[in-house]
Protein backbone atom coordinates (compact mmCIF):
# COMPACT_ATOMS: atom_id res chain seq x y z
CA UNK A 1 0.00 0.00 0.00
CA UNK A 2 1.46 2.76 -1.04
CA UNK A 3 1.26 6.30 1.17
CA UNK A 4 2.57 9.72 0.61
CA UNK A 5 2.88 13.13 2.68
CA UNK A 6 3.75 14.37 6.21
CA UNK A 7 2.06 13.02 8.29
CA UNK A 8 2.34 8.53 8.62
CA UNK A 9 0.66 7.27 12.03
CA UNK A 10 -0.04 4.19 12.35
CA UNK A 11 -3.84 3.61 11.34
CA UNK A 12 -6.32 1.17 11.81
CA UNK A 13 -7.98 -0.08 8.53
CA UNK A 14 -10.73 -2.21 7.19
CA UNK A 15 -10.38 -3.09 3.75
CA UNK A 16 -11.49 -5.67 1.63
CA UNK A 17 -10.37 -6.91 -1.40
CA UNK A 18 -12.25 -7.90 -4.63
CA UNK A 19 -12.74 -7.31 -8.56
CA UNK A 20 -14.22 -4.15 -10.14
CA UNK A 21 -17.13 -4.15 -11.99
CA UNK A 22 -17.86 -1.99 -14.70
CA UNK A 23 -20.67 -0.75 -16.57
CA UNK A 24 -21.37 -1.84 -20.08
CA UNK A 25 -20.67 -5.42 -19.55
CA UNK A 26 -16.96 -4.94 -18.12
CA UNK A 27 -16.28 -2.53 -20.65
CA UNK A 28 -15.07 0.86 -19.11
CA UNK A 29 -16.31 4.30 -20.73
CA UNK A 30 -13.98 7.06 -21.49
CA UNK A 31 -13.37 10.21 -19.80
CA UNK A 32 -16.22 12.99 -20.99
CA UNK A 33 -14.62 15.02 -23.20
CA UNK A 34 -13.31 18.78 -21.42
CA UNK A 35 -13.14 17.06 -18.42
CA UNK A 36 -15.82 16.26 -15.73
CA UNK A 37 -17.57 18.46 -13.66
CA UNK A 38 -18.32 17.95 -9.92
CA UNK A 39 -20.15 19.12 -7.34
CA UNK A 40 -19.02 18.73 -3.62
CA UNK A 41 -21.85 19.30 -0.84
CA UNK A 42 -20.61 20.29 2.64
CA UNK A 43 -23.17 19.85 5.22
CA UNK A 44 -20.42 22.33 6.97
CA UNK A 45 -16.81 23.52 6.87
CA UNK A 46 -16.43 25.80 10.03
CA UNK A 47 -13.78 23.77 11.20
CA UNK A 48 -10.06 22.41 11.01
CA UNK A 49 -11.20 18.48 9.76
CA UNK A 50 -13.41 19.47 6.92
CA UNK A 51 -11.50 22.57 5.42
CA UNK A 52 -8.68 20.03 5.38
CA UNK A 53 -11.12 17.49 4.07
CA UNK A 54 -11.96 20.27 0.82
CA UNK A 55 -8.02 20.84 0.97
CA UNK A 56 -7.38 17.21 0.21
CA UNK A 57 -10.55 17.39 -2.25
CA UNK A 58 -8.85 20.36 -4.24
CA UNK A 59 -5.55 19.19 -4.48
CA UNK A 60 -7.12 15.69 -6.18
CA UNK A 61 -9.07 17.96 -8.03
CA UNK A 62 -6.09 19.71 -9.33
CA UNK A 63 -4.09 16.72 -10.65
CA UNK A 64 -7.00 15.48 -11.98
CA UNK A 65 -7.37 18.71 -14.03
CA UNK A 66 -4.03 18.59 -15.18
CA UNK A 67 -4.68 14.99 -16.56
CA UNK A 68 -7.80 16.64 -18.70
CA UNK A 69 -10.04 14.45 -16.44
CA UNK A 70 -11.72 17.00 -14.17
CA UNK A 71 -12.95 20.76 -15.65
CA UNK A 72 -14.61 21.71 -12.33
CA UNK A 73 -14.67 20.79 -8.54
CA UNK A 74 -17.73 23.18 -7.18
CA UNK A 75 -18.28 23.70 -3.11
CA UNK A 76 -21.61 24.28 -1.58
CA UNK A 77 -21.86 24.74 2.11
CA UNK A 78 -24.78 24.81 4.23
CA UNK A 79 -23.81 25.63 7.56
CA UNK A 80 -25.38 22.77 9.30
CA UNK A 81 -28.79 23.36 7.56
CA UNK A 82 -30.59 20.64 5.63
CA UNK A 83 -33.09 22.66 4.10
CA UNK A 84 -30.47 24.30 2.63
CA UNK A 85 -28.07 20.96 1.78
CA UNK A 86 -31.29 19.80 -0.23
CA UNK A 87 -31.57 23.04 -1.59
CA UNK A 88 -27.72 23.33 -3.05
CA UNK A 89 -27.80 19.54 -4.73
CA UNK A 90 -30.95 20.50 -6.42
CA UNK A 91 -28.89 23.29 -8.01
CA UNK A 92 -25.86 21.00 -8.67
CA UNK A 93 -28.92 18.56 -10.20
CA UNK A 94 -30.25 21.74 -12.67
CA UNK A 95 -26.62 22.52 -13.42
CA UNK A 96 -26.38 19.05 -14.74
CA UNK A 97 -23.06 18.31 -12.93
CA UNK A 98 -21.63 15.12 -13.74
CA UNK A 99 -21.29 13.59 -10.12
CA UNK A 100 -22.15 15.45 -6.36
CA UNK A 101 -20.12 14.73 -3.57
CA UNK A 102 -22.29 14.74 -0.34
CA UNK A 103 -20.73 15.17 3.55
CA UNK A 104 -24.13 14.69 4.37
CA UNK A 105 -25.92 17.05 7.69
CA UNK A 106 -28.45 14.26 8.44
CA UNK A 107 -28.84 10.35 7.51
CA UNK A 108 -32.02 10.94 6.25
CA UNK A 109 -32.75 14.38 5.25
CA UNK A 110 -31.24 14.35 2.07
CA UNK A 111 -32.92 10.87 0.83
CA UNK A 112 -35.44 12.59 -1.73
CA UNK A 113 -32.56 14.23 -3.47
CA UNK A 114 -30.17 11.69 -3.41
CA UNK A 115 -32.84 10.24 -5.36
CA UNK A 116 -33.37 13.04 -7.76
CA UNK A 117 -29.66 12.92 -8.17
CA UNK A 118 -29.74 8.94 -9.24
CA UNK A 119 -32.82 9.45 -11.25
CA UNK A 120 -31.37 12.28 -13.15
CA UNK A 121 -28.31 9.87 -13.58
CA UNK A 122 -26.06 11.73 -11.84
CA UNK A 123 -23.63 9.55 -9.71
CA UNK A 124 -23.46 10.62 -5.92
CA UNK A 125 -20.48 9.94 -3.42
CA UNK A 126 -21.44 9.84 0.55
CA UNK A 127 -18.63 10.82 2.26
CA UNK A 128 -17.29 11.38 6.10
CA UNK A 129 -20.20 11.79 7.98
CA UNK A 130 -22.64 8.57 6.21
CA UNK A 131 -23.95 6.58 6.28
CA UNK A 132 -27.32 8.03 4.74
CA UNK A 133 -30.73 5.92 4.12
CA UNK A 134 -30.67 5.51 0.53
CA UNK A 135 -31.75 3.08 -1.92
CA UNK A 136 -30.72 5.01 -4.93
CA UNK A 137 -29.30 3.02 -7.63
CA UNK A 138 -26.35 5.47 -8.33
CA UNK A 139 -25.39 6.11 -4.20
CA UNK A 140 -22.29 5.04 -2.84
CA UNK A 141 -21.28 5.83 0.48
CA UNK A 142 -17.62 5.27 1.74
CA UNK A 143 -17.71 5.95 5.22
CA UNK A 144 -15.76 5.79 8.72
CA UNK A 145 -17.00 2.69 10.61
CA UNK A 146 -17.54 5.68 13.15
CA UNK A 147 -18.88 2.66 16.06
CA UNK A 148 -15.61 0.83 15.71
CA UNK A 149 -13.42 4.03 15.82
CA UNK A 150 -14.99 5.38 18.88
CA UNK A 151 -15.52 1.90 20.80
CA UNK A 152 -11.65 1.64 20.06
CA UNK A 153 -10.99 5.22 21.65
CA UNK A 154 -13.28 4.61 24.49
CA UNK A 155 -12.10 1.47 25.33
CA UNK A 156 -8.56 2.40 25.60
CA UNK A 157 -9.68 5.53 27.81
CA UNK A 158 -12.02 3.64 29.71
CA UNK A 159 -8.90 1.06 30.83
CA UNK A 160 -6.80 3.92 31.92
CA UNK A 161 -9.32 5.07 34.40
CA UNK A 162 -9.57 1.25 35.53
CA UNK A 163 -13.15 0.84 34.19
CA UNK A 164 -14.64 3.61 37.03
CA UNK A 165 -15.31 7.21 37.65
CA UNK A 166 -16.32 10.04 36.43
CA UNK A 167 -16.86 10.81 32.09
CA UNK A 168 -17.94 13.67 29.88
CA UNK A 169 -18.90 13.09 26.56
CA UNK A 170 -18.01 15.99 24.15
CA UNK A 171 -20.29 15.28 20.58
CA UNK A 172 -20.23 16.83 17.70
CA UNK A 173 -23.19 18.71 15.51
CA UNK A 174 -26.55 17.84 16.86
CA UNK A 175 -28.64 15.38 14.52
CA UNK A 176 -25.56 14.72 12.78
CA UNK A 177 -25.39 11.03 11.40
CA UNK A 178 -21.51 10.84 12.11
CA UNK A 179 -22.41 12.42 15.70
CA UNK A 180 -25.19 9.46 16.46
CA UNK A 181 -22.98 6.59 14.95
CA UNK A 182 -20.09 7.81 17.43
CA UNK A 183 -22.05 7.98 20.14
CA UNK A 184 -23.65 4.93 19.87
CA UNK A 185 -19.40 3.60 19.69
CA UNK A 186 -19.15 5.32 22.89
CA UNK A 187 -22.48 3.64 24.39
CA UNK A 188 -21.41 0.71 23.25
CA UNK A 189 -18.23 0.64 25.75
CA UNK A 190 -19.73 2.60 28.25
CA UNK A 191 -22.76 0.21 28.60
CA UNK A 192 -20.59 -2.56 29.87
CA UNK A 193 -18.65 -0.53 32.77
CA UNK A 194 -21.81 -0.06 35.70
CA UNK A 195 -18.62 2.12 37.08
CA UNK A 196 -18.25 4.74 34.76
CA UNK A 197 -20.93 7.93 35.28
CA UNK A 198 -21.53 9.92 32.16
CA UNK A 199 -21.84 13.17 34.06
CA UNK A 200 -22.12 15.59 30.88
CA UNK A 201 -22.65 15.29 27.42
CA UNK A 202 -21.76 18.79 25.95
CA UNK A 203 -22.11 19.32 21.88
CA UNK A 204 -19.29 21.42 20.15
CA UNK A 205 -19.55 21.01 16.91
CA UNK A 206 -15.91 19.37 16.56
CA UNK A 207 -14.82 23.10 17.29
CA UNK A 208 -12.52 23.91 19.86
CA UNK A 209 -13.73 27.58 20.61
CA UNK A 210 -17.33 25.97 21.70
CA UNK A 211 -16.01 23.34 23.09
CA UNK A 212 -13.94 25.19 25.75
CA UNK A 213 -16.54 27.45 26.04
CA UNK A 214 -19.26 25.55 27.50
CA UNK A 215 -16.49 23.02 29.34
CA UNK A 216 -15.69 26.24 30.99
CA UNK A 217 -19.23 27.44 32.11
CA UNK A 218 -20.12 23.68 33.28
CA UNK A 219 -17.02 22.23 34.90
CA UNK A 220 -17.72 24.25 38.31
CA UNK A 221 -20.94 22.71 38.52
CA UNK A 222 -19.22 19.06 37.98
CA UNK A 223 -17.52 16.35 40.41
CA UNK A 224 -14.17 15.25 39.98
CA UNK A 225 -13.51 14.25 35.98
CA UNK A 226 -11.89 11.71 35.52
CA UNK A 227 -11.70 11.10 31.54
CA UNK A 228 -13.41 12.68 28.34
CA UNK A 229 -14.46 11.16 25.56
CA UNK A 230 -14.14 13.17 22.30
CA UNK A 231 -15.41 12.50 18.30
CA UNK A 232 -12.42 15.35 17.62
CA UNK A 233 -11.52 19.12 17.06
CA UNK A 234 -11.72 19.97 20.84
CA UNK A 235 -8.95 17.78 22.70
CA UNK A 236 -6.77 20.44 23.00
CA UNK A 237 -9.32 23.25 23.88
CA UNK A 238 -10.49 20.36 26.82
CA UNK A 239 -6.62 20.42 28.11
CA UNK A 240 -7.18 24.67 28.16
CA UNK A 241 -10.28 24.51 29.76
CA UNK A 242 -9.08 22.45 32.51
CA UNK A 243 -6.14 24.30 32.95
CA UNK A 244 -7.91 27.30 33.15
CA UNK A 245 -10.32 26.23 36.11
CA UNK A 246 -7.20 24.94 37.69
CA UNK A 247 -8.22 20.92 37.61
CA UNK A 248 -6.06 18.57 37.49
CA UNK A 249 -6.46 17.02 33.57
CA UNK A 250 -8.57 13.73 33.11
CA UNK A 251 -7.59 11.20 30.25
CA UNK A 252 -8.42 13.56 27.42
CA UNK A 253 -9.21 11.15 24.06
CA UNK A 254 -6.66 12.82 21.14
CA UNK A 255 -8.01 13.83 17.91
CA UNK A 256 -4.67 13.53 15.99
CA UNK A 257 -5.38 17.91 15.50
CA UNK A 258 -1.76 19.96 15.72
CA UNK A 259 -2.89 21.99 19.18
CA UNK A 260 -3.48 18.84 20.70
CA UNK A 261 -0.49 17.10 19.41
CA UNK A 262 1.99 19.84 19.76
CA UNK A 263 1.27 19.98 23.38
CA UNK A 264 1.72 16.67 24.29
CA UNK A 265 4.97 16.11 22.09
CA UNK A 266 6.18 19.04 23.76
CA UNK A 267 4.42 19.95 27.07
CA UNK A 268 3.29 16.95 28.45
CA UNK A 269 5.51 13.63 26.67
CA UNK A 270 4.17 11.59 29.95
CA UNK A 271 0.66 12.12 29.63
CA UNK A 272 -0.81 9.13 28.88
CA UNK A 273 -3.54 8.88 26.03
CA UNK A 274 -4.23 7.94 22.65
CA UNK A 275 -5.47 10.30 19.82
CA UNK A 276 -7.70 8.95 17.19
CA UNK A 277 -9.02 10.42 14.24
CA UNK A 278 -11.11 10.16 11.21
CA UNK A 279 -9.30 10.77 8.33
CA UNK A 280 -9.57 14.33 5.96
CA UNK A 281 -8.10 12.78 3.21
CA UNK A 282 -11.27 11.16 2.30
CA UNK A 283 -12.08 14.43 0.50
CA UNK A 284 -9.59 13.36 -2.12
CA UNK A 285 -11.22 9.86 -1.96
CA UNK A 286 -14.30 10.90 -3.12
CA UNK A 287 -12.85 12.78 -5.59
CA UNK A 288 -11.12 9.96 -7.00
CA UNK A 289 -13.80 7.59 -6.65
CA UNK A 290 -16.54 10.09 -8.43
CA UNK A 291 -13.95 10.24 -11.49
CA UNK A 292 -13.59 6.38 -11.85
CA UNK A 293 -17.34 5.81 -11.44
CA UNK A 294 -17.82 8.25 -14.26
CA UNK A 295 -15.29 6.26 -16.36
CA UNK A 296 -17.51 3.00 -15.92
CA UNK A 297 -16.94 1.57 -12.11
CA UNK A 298 -18.89 0.18 -10.13
CA UNK A 299 -17.84 -0.59 -6.66
CA UNK A 300 -20.08 -1.53 -3.85
CA UNK A 301 -22.48 0.64 -2.32
CA UNK A 302 -21.21 0.72 0.73
CA UNK A 303 -17.19 1.05 1.51
CA UNK A 304 -15.08 1.64 4.65
CA UNK A 305 -12.62 4.29 4.65
CA UNK A 306 -9.40 3.69 7.43
CA UNK A 307 -9.20 5.94 10.62
CA UNK A 308 -5.73 7.26 12.00
CA UNK A 309 -4.28 6.51 15.18
CA UNK A 310 -1.33 8.28 17.17
CA UNK A 311 -0.21 6.77 20.48
CA UNK A 312 2.38 7.90 23.01
CA UNK A 313 5.73 6.07 21.17
CA UNK A 314 4.77 8.25 18.28
CA UNK A 315 3.80 11.57 19.55
CA UNK A 316 7.18 12.93 19.04
CA UNK A 317 6.49 12.64 15.06
CA UNK A 318 4.43 15.40 15.77
CA UNK A 319 6.32 17.91 18.12
CA UNK A 320 6.13 20.62 15.19
CA UNK A 321 3.31 19.67 12.86
CA UNK A 322 1.44 23.18 11.94
CA UNK A 323 -1.49 24.14 15.20
CA UNK A 324 -4.09 23.82 12.16
CA UNK A 325 -3.17 20.13 10.64
CA UNK A 326 -4.79 16.79 11.14
CA UNK A 327 -2.19 14.14 11.25
CA UNK A 328 -3.71 11.51 8.76
CA UNK A 329 -1.97 9.53 6.20
CA UNK A 330 -2.36 10.29 3.31
CA UNK A 331 -2.58 8.53 -0.51
CA UNK A 332 -3.03 8.28 -3.98
CA UNK A 333 -5.72 7.67 -6.65
CA UNK A 334 -4.40 3.82 -7.24
CA UNK A 335 -4.77 3.50 -3.56
CA UNK A 336 -8.09 4.82 -4.17
CA UNK A 337 -8.84 2.24 -6.65
CA UNK A 338 -7.40 -0.71 -4.93
CA UNK A 339 -8.12 -0.49 -1.56
CA UNK A 340 -11.34 1.45 -0.90
CA UNK A 341 -13.36 1.08 -4.54
CA UNK A 342 -12.15 -2.77 -4.52
CA UNK A 343 -13.93 -3.78 -1.19
CA UNK A 344 -16.79 -6.23 -1.15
Amino acid sequence: MKTTGKFLPVFLCLFLAAGFVFAGGGKQTDAKSGGYVIGFSNSFNGNTYRQAMEGYAREAAEKLKAAGELRELIFAEANQNNSVQVQQIQSFIMQKVDAIIIDPGSATALTGVIQEASDAGIPVIIVNDGPVESQAELCYQINFDAVEQMSYLAEWVLKEINYRGNVIELRGAMGDSFDALAHSGFRKVLDKYPNVKVVAEIYTDWTGSKAQAELSSVLPTLPKIDAILNQGGDSYAAVQAFRAAGLPLPVIGGDNRGFFLKWWANEAPDYNSISVSSNPWDGATAVYAAVEILNGARPPKTMIHPFGVVTKDQVQQFKDVADEAIACPTFDREWVKQNILNQK
